[in-house]
């Protein structure tokens, strides 16, 4: 690299994005698209104004001399400082909404394009990591100045010394597949970033990119100019904008007409973000005249390629285009804007971009009553309350239970309401705003608190209650925002106030639409009002019945109700007589209430129900009584014959399915029933019960292949590839790391270093379990951990944050070997028992949140019940979890060899029977002990440690191995699909050829080796090589012992077993075939399958004899070095003979390869039997399949007739009703 004769300023560094606003890839002509020079702060010279990412914090605005730098160009440019910052920091950078158009083969990202900047560091930030761009709010910075101090992604360029103006620029190209890097329009680097795939590169872009943010610490500068290009610019062009300069970065106005601003703004589709964009959001751009001017009467806009009425305004150069959708749009709906125009040059252009509504409910219009109809302004309220002392849950559950007037306590005694019953006859209080506390002390955003109605109660505390309030609500069409804040305590105290909120025409109905809920906004170690927010949109106007149930269990209690103003987030109390803009809210509005459904299960849409779960019911009386004799239950559309009693005012519906059939798994329910005055009522739902009601496994990390699952979904860096934990992420062998091994045996672990306080410090885990359990989330899992502490960090060390948000949630404290969460569960039940430093140890938490339990084991010993919140609560999971994470960057350094996801809670059996940490992994329900399939084009296995080079990673067996696809090497696919192999080549006469397949299976079959086995081989034998190529050698010395003979197709060793017992079962050279070798030389039987089907029995060396196992097998090699020419699609090694069913269910070879587990065998259901009639001369003719029964009622009973068909029938006869049934 040249040396600049003179100091240069710090280069401005042009980062060239694209807002997905842009003519079509085919058409677009690049330009600039965003230039800001920071004279007047975030204001843009081209292009949108810059936003801050979170908030201003330290950033400031100013001359260069205010903040003692080096003049620019002898002049004092204006710049805007950043600080040193954090993803904890007020400055978190900026947002760049760039208005780039789509290129490089893309129609919404931006495969190419420039980022140029003028950049000045001073010696407090050389050496130091400084970022510069990044593409998604979540991962940190893809561009950044390294602490070498220079300019690149994965590797870096050139250098930025410390007191001097630089430019910086860097373009991005995934049509070529290279990223160039400049510093003062000299070329310093190249970096090859891949081409894109499917239209989109690693480094595509999306509408908007952000400057100076990442998820760990960078450090602060001084910008004077950015500039964006929606073009990978040539060498050329970056030279010619040579050297800083305090005129800012050389630009002209854009040749084009050009955006300024976009509403709604878009969000990221990539990696989505929660949005606050609203349904009834107006679509609007601004677009400034280029050297061109806008034809406003040529303005066209689509919204999802709907046309939109269009307004067109001009103010001078400005052009504001806007269109209302005409209704509503859908809530997370994703959404295209395309508007396009010509210029006063007779062009053509289009913009694009896109966004994503907020979550939110639609009120149907039918549950709207009239608006004038409300008479009696207020709430009704009551409360229900339990003994101080009563052993309850805390979940929504407890709350209706416990409202109804049927709550049992966790031994089944009923639990007294200790609550003071409302003075009214309605059974509710008459309140005129929702402002509670129970002291009634001031709390929250609002003044003179009111007490709880009915609390404290007969025992004069104020612990274990539930609320109910009912109004109707006045509400106006359009979005409204409702919140509701509640008392929370601190993390470790498991405190928190909850609640639901339904509006329906019966909202105290269990099937009501549920449209508010409990989330924790009160993060980090503290307590005090947790604030929540709920929108939703009104078509119609009118008052609207509204429902909230809340729930207390122990230290302070709370509750605010209030609208929240969309446009000054003002919060007003529902119902406030002193506030015009409050909503009005009315105790009764001329309906009358009539029954409900308290309970319901199993839960609506749920699925992975016990078959032995029945269906159960309970009715609620209220204004008017359900009439028991009217009740009708149909279950997948029969009328069935439940259990109906009646207690009080409930009726209880009891049913049990006999679940038949497969055919019997998915249930359709309807219950009808009449209340005292004459009134029908309907409800459906439908859930479904698991076929083999057990627990499946959803997700396995063994860490042999980095963060990839053998079950499951890849981990993610919680803070992106660049961040804290990539880089104190280590892989390894227990023996790398100096750490014991397992069982004496070295095991492949993931080093979770640490890093001190960091909040954003983890693991991505997609688990796979859907919810569960009768709520909204996860709430039946296990979790199991082989893990190893090594005492290093802190004195509390996360294990797992389950709801991905707040304080962790399973702590390991160091002091003492304990294993719980804050204030409780650390102590186990056996004082001994403790997860030691130093060693490995087997954890379990096993949790069902459905019935309130929380259980943690170590090495299959039980070590305590935690108190957990219940269902849906904070210890349910949403999509994904957080390991090794606590927003107080509470962690540890430690060693991990395996984790183990399961959708359900294990028992104590099954707990106790996981045992303690092992070599081999954790155990799960298959016999594949490893199983390789060359996905990542090395020898790492899915399951299993990785394959070696026989003769070392430089020797010939390295030499001659490949990694590709069929495509690549141009050979036949499967079913039409390409797939990842890799290729073994022919290397002639070599006894060191081959791979070493370490199995992980115990001595077995009584003898000192292992006797009972399994090989399985996708392979592709290309014919090139020796007429005998070798498949294993399976003691690891001498003779190969399993051959491919290439003249006609036998598989087998030395003189015999090459023949298979059907001469048409052959190895075809060109051809991809599944093998399958199979052992029990405990009874001295070794058998070969192809394909699917039976090859042939093998002569064998019985019990620890020549085909029996040492620690590993030698894959392909042969002493005399008879190989040929193979690809392999998987291999896997089983710790059991396979049967010949098995072998048939493994069938051949698939596109997917080897599976981890082997396929269980289909339960193929005999069709229903077909019956019809027609109209014989002397009555009715029966043709029907199976055997033929009558019955007078269609309810039966029903008697066979013996009959074949078709069958004549006299018209005479009685019988009235026919079917036909398999035997």
């Amino acid at each position: 690299m040249k040396t600049p004769h003179t100091p240069t300023p710090l280069g401005c560094f042009f980062l060239g994005l694209s807002l997905l606003l842009g003519l079509s890839p085919a058409t677009a002509r690049a330009d600039i698209t965003g230039q800001w020079n920071f004279t007047d702060g975030l204001s843009a010279e081209i292009g949108q104004d810059l936003e801050w990412n979170f908030d201003q914090g330290e950033a400031q605005f100013g001359k260069g001399s205010a903040f003692r730098l080096k003049p620019l160009d002898g002049k004092d440019p204006m710049v805007m400082s950043f600080p040193n910052s954090d993803p904890d920091s007020d400055f978190t950078g900026l947002d760049v909404y760039h208005g780039g158009e789509p290129n490089g083969g893309s129609d919404w990202l931006l495969n190419q394009y420039t980022i140029v900047a003028d950049l000045y560091y001073s010696v407090r930030s050389y050496n130091k990591p400084r970022a510069l761009v990044a593409l998604n709010d979540f991962e940190g910075a893809q561009f950044l100045i390294g602490t070498s101090n220079g300019i690149g992604s994965r590797t870096f360029s050139g250098k930025l010394r410390p007191n001097r103006w630089y430019r910086v620029a860097l373009t991005v190209d995934h049509v070529s597949g290279e990223a160039n890097y400049y510093v003062n329009g000299e070329h310093v680097g190249t970096e090859q970033i891949g081409k894109a795939q499917d239209d989109t590169g690693k480094y595509a872009m999306e509408d908007v990119f952000y400057l100076f943010k990442h998820s760990s610490e960078t450090f602060g500068g001084f910008i004077s100019s950015l500039q964006f290009r929606d073009e990978a610019a040539p060498a050329a062009v970056i030279a010619e904008l040579g050297q800083a300069s305090a005129d800012g970065i050389p630009s002209e106005p854009p040749a084009k007409p050009y955006l300024v601003s976009v509403t709604p703004k878009p969000t990221p589709f990539r990696r989505p973000i929660p949005t606050d964009i609203l349904p009834n959001t107006l679509i609007q751009c601004g677009l400034k005249d280029g050297q061109a001017k806008l034809k406003e009467s040529t303005a066209k806009l689509w919204l999802n390629n709907k046309p939109l009425e269009i307004k067109a305004k001009r103010a001078d150069d400005l052009v504001t285009l806007s269109a209302q959708p005409e209704s509503l749009l859908e809530p997370l709906g994703n959404y295209e804007v395309v508007v396009k125009f010509d210029d006063s040059n007779g062009e053509s252009h289009t913009k694009k971009w896109r966004f994503t509504v907020t979550d939110f409910q639609k009120l149907p219009a039918a549950a709207a009553l009239p608006i004038d109809a409300g008479t009696e302004p207020g709430f009704l309220v009551r409360s229900a309350q339990a003994p101080a002392e009563a052993a309850i849950q805390h979940d929504f559950k407890r709350a209706i239970h416990q409202l109804e007037g049927i709550l049992q306590d966790n031994e089944g005694n009923a639990v007294k309401n200790t609550a003071f019953p409302s003075e009214g006859d309605s059974g509710f209080d008459l309140i005129e705003l929702i402002d509670f506390q129970k002291d009634g002390s001031p709390f929250g955003h609002f003044e003179f608190d009111d007490f709880f109605p009915g609390i404290p109660g007969e025992e004069d505390h104020d612990t274990n209650f539930s609320t109910e309030i009912l109004t109707y609500l006045a509400l106006k069409p359009g979005t409204h925002r409702l919140g509701l804040t509640v008392h929370v305590g601190k993390p470790d105290q498991n405190d928190e106030d909850r609640f639901k909120v339904f509006a329906a025409t019966s909202p105290r109905d269990r099937f009501a639409q549920e449209i508010g809920d409990f989330e924790l906004t009160l993060l980090g170690y503290r307590e005090g009002p947790n604030d929540c927010s709920f929108d939703f949109t009104v078509e119609k106007e009118g008052l609207y019945p509204f429902r909230i149930v809340y729930w207390n269990k122990s230290g302070n209690a709370a509750l605010e109700f209030y609208s929240i103003d969309l446009e000054t987030e003002e919060r007003i109390l529902i119902n406030d007589t002193e506030n015009d803009n409050a909503i009005q809210a009315y105790t009764s509005a001329g309906q009358t209430r009539t029954p409900y459904v308290a309970l319901a299960g199993p839960a609506p849409n749920t699925s992975g129900n016990s078959k032995d779960t029945p269906i159960s019911i309970v009715l609620a009386d209220d204004e008017t009584k359900v009439d028991p004799g009217s009740v009708k239950l149909y279950v997948n559309r029969r009328r069935t014959k439940p259990t109906i009693s009646t207690e009080g005012r409930h009726t209880y519906i009891h049913f049990q399915p006999e679940h038949k059939s497969l055919s019997e798994l998915d249930y359709e329910v309807k219950l009808t029933f009449k209340d005292s005055e004459g009134t029908s009522l309907k409800r459906e739902w439908d859930f479904s019960v698991d076929a083999r009601d057990k627990i499946e496994i959803t997700g396995y990390w063994n860490f042999s292949s980095g963060l990839k699952a053998a079950i499951g979904s890849p981990l993610q860096f919680l803070d992106g590839e660049k961040g804290a934990t990539a880089n104190a992420t280590e892989f390894g062998s227990t023996g790398d790391f100096g750490i014991p091994d397992i069982d004496g045996k070295s095991t492949t672990v993931m080093k979770v270093g640490h890093v001190g306080s960091n909040a954003n410090f983890g693991y991505l885990m997609d688990h796979g379990i859907t919810p569960n359990g009768g709520g909204k989330k996860v709430n039946q899992y296990t979790i199991v951990y082989d893990i190893h502490f090594t005492g290093g960090g802190n004195g509390w060390a996360s294990l797992l944050n389950m709801d991905s948000q707040g304080d962790g949630d399973v702590f390991w404290r160091r002091n003492d070997g304990g294993l719980g969460q804050g204030g409780g569960g650390y102590e186990p039940d056996d004082p001994e028992l403790k997860v030691n430093k130093g060693q490995w140890h087997r954890i379990v938490l096993a949790v069902d949140l459905a019935q309130g339990l929380y259980e943690k084991y170590i090495d299959g010993v039980y070590h305590s019940s935690q108190a957990n919140a219940g269902l849906d609560g904070r210890q349910s999971m949403k999509q994904s979890v957080w390991l090794f994470n606590d927003n107080d960057g509470e962690n540890g350094e430690l060693y991990v060899a395996a984790i183990q996801v399961r959708n359900g809670k294990v028992s104590r059996d099954e707990a106790r029977a996981l045992g303690g940490p092992s070599a081999l992994g954790i155990p799960m329900p298959t016999p594949v002990r490893g199983l390789w399939s060359f996905d990542d084009g090395d020898l790492s296995a899915t399951l299993g440690q990785a394959l070696e080079y026989l003769d070392g990673p430089k020797g010939a067996t390295a030499g001659a191995t490949d990694f590709g696809t069929t495509e690549s090497f141009e050979i036949e696919g499967v079913d039409g699909k390409t797939m990842n192999v890799m290729k073994a080549g022919h290397v002639g006469a070599n006894a060191n050829f081959g791979y070493i397949l370490r199995h992980n299976i115990e001595p077995n079959g009584g003898g000192k080796r292992v006797n009972q086995f399994s090989l399985v081989y996708d392979v592709y034998f290309s014919g090139k090589g020796n007429g005998w190529a070798s498949i294993a050698n399976l003691d690891s010395k001498g003779d190969g012992d399993v051959f491919w003979r290439k003249g006609d197709g036998g598989l087998g060793q030395g003189g015999g077993g090459y023949e298979p017992d059907d001469r048409e079962i052959k190895v075809t050279a060109e051809q991809w075939h599944r093998i399958i070798l199979s052992f029990d030389l405990a009874a001295g039987t070794y058998t070969k399958y192809l394909n699917g089907v039976y090859h042939s029995k093998q002569a064998n060396g019985g019990l620890d004899g020549r085909q029996s196992m040492g620690d590993s097998v030698w894959l392909f090699n042969d002493n005399d070095g008879e190989n040929g020419e193979v690809f392999v699609g998987s291999v896997a090694v089983y710790n059991r003979e396979i049967t010949a069913e098995e072998a048939a269910l493994l069938g051949g070879v698939d596109a997917e390869g080897l599976p981890l587990f082997i396929p269980d065998p289909g339960v193929v259901e005999p069709d229903a039997p077909g019956i019809s009639f027609k109209r014989g001369a002397n009555g009715i003719v029966v043709v029907f399949e199976g055997k033929l029964q009558s019955s007078p009622n269609p309810a039966g009973p029903w008697k066979d007739i013996e009959a074949s068909s078709p069958a004549s029938f006299d018209a005479s006869e009685a019988f009235l009703f026919f079917r036909s049934r398999t035997p």
